[in-house]
């Protein structure tokens, strides 16, 4: 079997897609814009506007790779900036509950710092809180948790 240009472009923006759901963030949007990149460039040779010569389908996959990655990093950020609850990761979630004595203030727009399971975590005020902060020594329970950072309302007795 004969790999040509075209089928080598939509299997590597095949290969990217495949690849999304395990790359970090920083990858992930390279990975995505290479895959559109790649799919575009592959439509543009399969309606004859894009010459099957190797070095301008490289170029054409490089310049639509920038644009591509140009145009999404905005809508990208914001996209992962707005979700309000945090993504609970299985090996944490455990500690949702959990009461904890805070050594610093804690706030809903910023992080504060607390030690907890012998190591120094983030802390910040669940969203769905109604107090704007919690003083030091205020007992806190933990509503949502994501590796190095703790969501915690307070403690209602």
């Amino acid at each position: 079997m004969e790999l040509n240009l075209l089928s080598g472009l939509l299997l590597l923006a095949l290969l990217c897609l495949a690849l999304l759901p395990f790359a970090i963030p920083g990858v992930l949007e390279v990975l995505l814009s290479l895959a559109i990149a790649a799919f575009v460039s592959a439509a543009l040779m399969w309606f004859g506007w894009l010459p099957d010569e190797t070095s301008l389908v490289l170029l054409s996959l490089a310049m639509l790779t920038a644009l591509s990655a140009v145009l999404l990093w905005k809508p990208l950020r914001k996209l992962q900036k707005t979700g309000i609850r945090l993504q609970e990761d299985s090996a944490i979630s455990d500690f949702v509950g959990t009461e904890l004595v805070l050594t610093e203030q804690a706030h809903k727009d910023s992080d504060s710092h607390i030690q907890f399971c012998g190591l120094e975590w983030r802390v910040r005020l669940d969203p769905e809180e109604t107090a704007l902060a919690v003083d030091p020594g205020q007992t806190v329970v933990i509503s949502s948790a994501m590796v190095g950072l703790l969501l915690v309302k307070s403690k209602t007795s």
